[in-house]
């Protein structure tokens, strides 16, 4: 109950912070600055989840997830304020827009729905990148209860890793590149070594299988980014 307290108590001051500055949307120099600070954030707590997962020691690992939750509210504050003034900016870097993806990635299901449009249209204009969109797809699609088209999304019960049921199997490398990720086996290897355990990828589940596994749970991929 006090962890919910403190939560909430930082949240609204980063409300009022956000709500309250002056943002132009022509002061790109603010706008680099508060998009390298969002990313440092943003990265730094998973990076700190990661570390204390390897730990397994639940405390640790409670702290690090109550820091990130508070980090990424403060981010999803001024990145809802900066698109629903300005529109997404124009000129950033790859990384700039990236991070923008990054926040709006890890948001609630209705903040994701929200600003997705936004992101196809930069994703047809090049602006974004296909893997990032093609990664939103999928967790917005798994947070939906239904399959995923690129196999970007996992879900995590006790200490189990396990690959979110993927539509067309068949395809889905061909799928995959055509979005600039990598093949499942190299992305699943990938994820080995990220989270240090074995990657489960049971391609005969189905989706009432894999609701069964996380009843009681929110539907959120568990993707590092």
């Amino acid at each position: 109950m006090r962890n919910g307290i403190f939560i909430l108590f930082f949240i609204l001051l980063d409300f009022h912070y956000v709500s309250a500055q002056d943002f132009s949307c022509s002061d790109t120099l603010q706008l680099h600055q508060k998009l390298t600070e969002i990313r440092k954030r943003d990265q730094g707590a998973r990076a700190r989840i990661i570390k204390d997962l390897e730990s397994k020691t639940p405390e640790a690992i409670r702290s690090a997830a109550l820091e990130m939750k508070i980090s990424d509210r403060k981010n999803q504050l001024f990145i809802a304020a900066l698109l629903d003034k300005c529109g997404w900016p124009q000129g950033l870097s790859t990384i700039e827009n990236n991070t923008i993806f990054l926040v709006i990635d890890h948001a609630d299901t209705a903040f994701m729905a929200k600003y997705f449009p936004m992101l196809k249209t930069q994703c047809d204009r090049g602006v974004v990148a296909k893997s990032d969109y093609a990664t939103m797809q999928d967790r917005m699609q798994l947070r939906n209860g239904q399959k995923q088209t690129y196999g970007t999304q996992t879900f995590k019960v006790g200490m189990l890793v396990t690959i979110w049921p993927i539509e067309e199997l068949v395809s889905l490398d061909s799928r995959r590149r055509a979005m600039g990720l990598l093949p499942m086996m190299d992305y699943i290897n990938l994820l080995n070594q990220t989270y240090k355990s074995e990657i489960v990828w049971d391609k005969e589940m189905t989706l009432e299988q894999a609701k069964e596994r996380i009843t009681g749970k929110n539907l959120n991929g568990n993707v590092i980014h």
